[in-house]
């Protein structure tokens, strides 16, 4: 995981930025009520013009007030202590589609919700409440623009975060996820330690930043499911470039970029990159403004909270102003979270998932299929803990067997022909432990993995597998020729592919590399057309190449796909084929994005579509994301999977009730995606 740049380097540039402050004047535009506890703030874009917008200010304990674009009052609701506030748009129910602000209650220990309707009266319109068991005085909301799920998340002073899921059901906005007296569960609790005070999400990233008030700025994933460390962005001073954090905001731009937003009162107003970096890009102060506590920023400029005139106010200050006295600050193509979106993604639930594997960390990896000749029904899906072991389970899900031995990364199965003419079922795996192929017959049975000798001068000295000559064994996929030869990819880490020629003998199976292939940097997915004699491999960073399969083609790599951002968003992870006589499609894992590219091989293969696999409360089922390995099934499985299904190894695993478990593999009635693909 990468981390922003060392101590040393953050308190060079902190001495630089201090000498270059930049001190700006904010525009004439100013709120005309004042208020003596103005604190947050979140401005509702208007989806037809700036002139529109609206400032919602939370004003502690005179509860809440509307402003139009010129500072005029519009509404005020003192009825209760308010504290946070953030907005997001379109949260959609069967009919109905709300744009919401979510505030803190905090002497009630609670989130309440509003529908932000200017031509309706009032404009804020009460839409739902959250009781918790903390005090929230920062509330931050976060949609993912892949699925459109939305979280809300409160900090306590006490250093306390809490997150719950929430969903419109019928024009209210409700917990998603709720015990069996329907009591809300929050799908995420964790204590940071130090004072919080305030926090912002960037929906197209994925982060959750929180700051730890004279500590620093956190890096979260913003996804429950996502739960990777926390990570410092900054920290203060004399380390870095902060003194006392008071409040954060986004400010999105076309292509990913953008800026992270603080206002510090000792160091003033500072604009962090959003890219991976997150370095500090400009650091400035506001004429008239004593100290820096509130900065909320909108499409047209930012709304600075001067909390310490004598009659404090919200002051505008129009990105145009900003950018013309801060020199070289690019603050073109500025978006609103209503312009946020993937478009094309279409989303399907998880009808299954395995049990949790064995080990804790990044473990699961790789699903394969072993289709049942008698009893399509008792297929097995046969998958990978590369920290331990192969295992089978059934298409319950249920594990039939753990086969506790090396660490398989990945695996796949090709019927082979044996000494004596009868068939049975190949598989192999890229064993890291060893730097070997492994071999395995798959059956029917209490213990359907067996595994199969390897002989010849290719064998291990320590096992009977095969060494591979490989810098570092790592992804693996087969090929059963037209000939009815059958074969192993064997991708290492510095692009080096081998190809395996298996046989079957009385004694074992014999093994051979016949040639070897190249890609310039670390690949791993890969998958084999047995039809039409093509290899599929992804190199991780950069495309999807083909090659001819036949260990007597050409070792050319030909260009099938590259990443761009949009459908292919690096890592490139697992590859699986979809082939049904009518359908014809190669799908990658866009690991970058949490999404599954489709392309259609028998039309040019055009780019068809995206899918994500999102979760089903309902059933306790979580989506997918960070996913490695897939694998898509065609045959009729049954009632359940008629038209076959969809594997996904998923990094993220949660229980019903939004608790971390060790990884696991989704599956997906493979209607389910037919269906989002017709939608």
């Amino acid at each position: 995981m990468k981390f922003t740049p060392t101590l040393l380097a953050i308190m060079v540039s902190a001495t630089c930025l201090s000498a270059n402050a930049n001190s700006i004047t904010a525009s004439q535009t100013k709120t005309q009520v004042s208020y003596e506890d103005i604190a947050d703030a979140a401005v509702w874009v208007s989806p037809n013009n700036a002139n529109e917008d609206l400032l919602i200010s939370t004003l502690e304990g005179d509860g809440l007030a509307v402003f139009d674009r010129t500072g005029r009052i519009l509404l005020t609701d003192a009825s209760q202590e308010v504290l946070g506030a953030d907005i997001r748009y379109g949260l959609k129910d069967d009919k109905n589609s709300l744009d919401v602000l979510a505030v803190g209650l905090p002497e009630e220990e609670a989130f309440a919700f509003y529908r932000i309707d200017p031509q309706a009266t009032p404009i804020l319109q009460a839409v739902g409440r959250i009781d918790t068991h903390i005090a929230p005085e920062a509330v931050c909301l976060y949609k993912n623009v892949t699925t459109g799920e939305t979280t809300v998340t409160g900090l306590s002073d006490d250093g306390q975060i809490v997150q719950y899921k929430i969903r419109n059901r019928a024009g209210q906005i409700v917990s998603a996820v709720v015990d069996k007296q329907g009591k809300p569960i929050a799908v995420r609790e964790t204590q940071v330690g130090g004072e919080l005070s305030a926090c912002v999400a960037d929906d197209e990233t994925g982060t959750l930043y929180v700051a730890e008030q004279n500590v620093g700025i956190w890096a979260y994933g913003a996804d429950a499911e996502n739960v990777k460390d926390r990570r410092l962005v900054d920290v203060a001073q004399p380390l870095g470039h902060l003194e006392e954090i008071e409040s954060m905001d986004m400010l999105y731009q076309a292509d990913g970029k953008g800026y992270l937003l603080i206002a510090d009162e000792g160091a003033g107003f500072l604009m962090y990159d959003r890219d991976a970096e997150q370095a500090l890009q400009a650091s400035f102060d506001v004429e008239g403004v004593e100290e820096a506590k509130i900065i909320t920023a909108s499409p047209s400029g930012l709304w600075i909270g001067n909390t310490e005139a004598d009659e404090p106010v919200y002051e505008f200050l129009p990105l145009s102003e900003l950018q013309r006295q801060l020199k070289g600050l690019d603050l073109n193509e500025v978006q609103s979270h209503r312009q946020l979106s993937l478009e094309g993604v279409k989303l399907v639930a998880a009808t299954g998932e395995t049990q949790e594997v064995s080990e804790d960390g990044d473990a699961a990896d790789d699903p394969a299929f072993w289709l049942n000749p008698v009893d399509a029904s008792q297929s097995l899906i046969i998958a990978t803990n590369k920290k331990g072991g192969l295992m089978a389970y059934d298409l319950q899900g249920r594990e039939v067997q753990f086969l506790e031995e090396g660490e398989p990364n990945n695996v796949d199965i090709r019927t082979i022909t044996d000494w004596d003419g009868s068939e049975f079922a190949l598989a192999t795996a890229s064993n890291r432990d060893l730097n070997t192929l492994a071999l395995y017959k798959i059956q029917a049975g209490k213990e359907p993995i067996q595994p199969l000798k390897a002989i010849g001068k290719q064998r291990h000295e320590e096992a009977a597998e095969f060494v591979s000559g490989v810098d570092e064994v790592y992804g693996l996929c087969m090929y059963k020729a037209k000939s009815g030869q059958v074969y192993a990819f064997m991708n290492g880490k510095n692009g080096v592919i081998e190809q395996w020629r298996l046989t079957a003998t009385k004694a074992g199976i014999e093994g051979e590399v016949v040639r070897r292939l190249q890609v310039d940097s670390q690949p791993e997915g890969c998958v084999a057309d047995d039809a039409t004699g093509i290899l599929y491999v992804g190199e991780e960073d950069v495309a999807i190449w083909t090659f001819q399969a036949d260990e007597n083609a050409s070792t050319k790599a030909s260009l099938f796909a590259a990443v761009d951002g949009k459908h292919l968003v690096d890592d490139i992870e697992g590859l699986t084929l979809y082939q049904n006589g009518k359908e014809n499609y190669l799908i990658a894992s866009s690991q970058g994005n949490n999404t599954y590219a489709i392309y259609d091989l028998d039309n040019d293969n055009r780019y068809l579509a995206s899918f994500a696999i999102i979760g089903d409360d309902e059933k306790g089922v979580d989506g997918s994301s960070d996913t490695d390995g897939i694998h898509a099934v065609t045959a009729n499985l049954g009632e359940d999977y008629p038209h076959g299904l969809f594997l996904a190894q998923d990094w993220y695993n949660l229980d019903a009730e939004y608790r971390a478990q060790k990884q696991n593999f989704k599956i997906v009635d493979w209607r389910n995606i037919e269906q989002a693909l017709r939608d």
